[in-house]
C-alpha cells in the first residue's frame, strides 16, 4: 500500500497519534438541525475521499501509531453509493488488513440495515447510531420526520445479529428538564437506550460557546451554567454503576478553582497532544471539532503528500502547547463567570478505546483523598 510523503512538522506534532476520524463522504441523506458539519454537506458536489486515497492515508497514519479509526460523514453508508456501497465494504475490510485494532462507523441509521448481513461490515468493532431522543416527538425535531423509527429499527436489527452497538446522542436543552417524577429527561434517554439493549450511550454537547458552528446548529442548546449540576447528578450515578449500560458524559465546564486543583487532568486537549487527526474530503486535516467548517486546520493532503500548514490558518496557533489550560477554542471569545470550558471530548470514567487503553487518562485525576494525603 502506497503511503503519503509527510512534512516533518506533521510527523513531529503527531508523534503520539492514536486515532483517525475520517469523514469519508460529504454526502448525507438528512439535514439535521444541530449538525456541526452542515455547511460542508453538499447535494451537488458530493465529495468523497477516493478509496485508494483513504487507504493510503490510513496506512500512513497507522505507521505513525494510529490504532483506532472512525468512519463518518456526511453519512458513511452513502459512501460509494453508485457502486451499491461496495467501496464502503472494501474500505472496512482493507482497513482491518492494515492492522487497525478498533474500527468504528458512525451512522444515522437510515440506510444501515442493508449492510448488516455483509461479512465485510461485520469487521466493524462498533456501530454507533445517532439518535437524539427517546421518542419520535423528542428526536425528529432535530433529525427529521420518520428518522426515529428507522434508526430504532436498524439498532434492534444490528443488536439481533450480534453487533457491538452504541448510541451517539446530543444533549439538547429538553434533556435538562424533569418529568413528573422529578427524573431528568437525560436519564430518560439513558433508560431508553438501556431498553434497546445497546452497549453504550455517548453524549455530545450542543453549547453555544463563541465558535463558528454556533451560527448554524439550531436552537437546541442548554445554557452552560445549567449543566454542571446536571453533570454531577448523572456522573455520580455512572460512577456507582447505577445504569446497566456504559454512559459517556461530557463534563464541558468546571469551576476555576477545580481546574486549578488538577490542571493536568482537566487540561486534556487533543490539539496539544496530537493524539488524533480529522480527515476531510476537501483535503483538510484538522484536530479540533470546534473548528469544523472553518478555514482552520493543521495540514492538507494532495498528490500523495501531506503538507503542514505554515500559515496563520494553522489551528495550533494561539494554543499554548506547553501549559495545561482550559479549552482554548471555547474560551477565546466567551467567558462563563466562575466556570471554564474543558474539551468537548473530556468525559471522565468513559469506556472508550483510546481514553482507557492508550491514554489511560483517568490516572491523572486527583480525588479528594489524594488532596488530603498531599496536605
Amino acid at each position: 500500500m502506497d503511503k503519503f510523503k509527510i512534512d516533518p512538522s506533521f510527523s513531529a506534532h503527531f508523534r503520539n497519534l492514536h486515532q483517525v476520524f475520517m469523514y469519508i463522504t460529504d454526502r448525507c441523506n438528512l439535514e439535521c438541525e444541530q449538525c456541526i458539519y452542515k455547511p460542508s454537506i453538499s447535494h451537488f458536489i458530493n465529495e468523497e475521499i477516493e478509496l485508494n486515497t483513504a487507504l493510503s492515508l490510513l496506512s500512513t497514519f497507522k505507521e505513525l501509531g494510529a490504532a483506532k479509526v472512525t468512519f463518518l460523514g456526511g453519512e458513511p453508508t452513502l459512501y460509494g453509493h453508485r457502486l451499491d456501497g461496495q467501496p464502503l465494504l472494501d474500505l472496512i475490510e482493507k482497513t482491518r488488513g492494515l492492522g487497525y485494532e478498533y474500527i468504528r462507523l458512525d451512522t444515522n441509521g437510515q440506510k444501515t440495515k442493508q449492510f448488516l448481513d455483509k461479512p465485510e461490515f461485520k469487521e466493524l468493532d462498533e456501530v454507533a447510531f445517532s439518535l437524539d431522543g427517546y421518542s419520535a416527538e423528542t428526536n425528529d425535531p432535530l433529525r427529521g420526520k420518520g428518522t426515529f423509527l428507522r434508526a430504532v429499527d436498524a439498532i434492534r436489527h444490528a443488536i439481533n445479529v450480534g453487533y457491538h452497538v452504541t448510541i451517539t446522542c446530543c444533549v439538547q436543552k429538553l434533556f435538562l428538564e424533569r418529568n413528573n417524577d422529578g427524573l431528568l429527561k437525560l436519564e430518560t434517554m439513558i433508560r431508553f437506550a438501556e431498553s434497546l439493549g445497546v452497549h453504550q450511550i455517548n453524549f455530545h454537547d450542543l453549547f453555544k460557546v463563541g465558535i463558528p458552528m454556533d451560527t448554524w446548529t439550531g436552537n437546541f442548546a442548554p445554557q452552560p451554567q445549567d449543566w454542571p449540576l446536571v453533570y454531577d447528578e448523572i456522573s455520580k450515578k455512572v460512577q456507582i454503576k447505577h445504569f446497566k449500560i456504559s454512559v459517556r458524559l461530557p463534563q464541558c465546564f468546571v469551576t476555576k478553582s477545580e481546574f486549578a486543583r488538577n490542571p493536568e487532568f482537566y487540561g486534556y486537549c487533543p490539539v496539544k497532544m496530537g493524539e488524533r487527526v480529522m480527515v476531510h474530503p476537501n483535503g483538510t486535516i484538522r484536530i479540533c471539532s470546534n473548528l469544523i467548517c472553518t478555514g482552520y486546520g493543521v495540514a492538507r493532503y494532495h498528490d500523495n503528500i501531506i503538507d503542514w500548514d505554515h500559515s496563520a490558518g494553522n489551528e495550533i496557533i494561539g494554543h499554548d502547547l506547553t501549559k495545561d489550560t482550559p479549552c482554548t477554542n471555547r474560551s477565546r471569545h466567551r467567558k462563563y463567570g466562575d466556570l471554564v470550558p474543558v474539551c468537548f471530548s473530556f468525559k471522565p470514567d468513559q469506556e472508550e478505546y483510546v481514553w482507557e487503553n492508550r491514554l489511560k487518562w483517568d490516572q491523572y485525576r486527583i480525588i479528594e483523598e489524594d488532596v488530603r494525603a498531599i496536605k
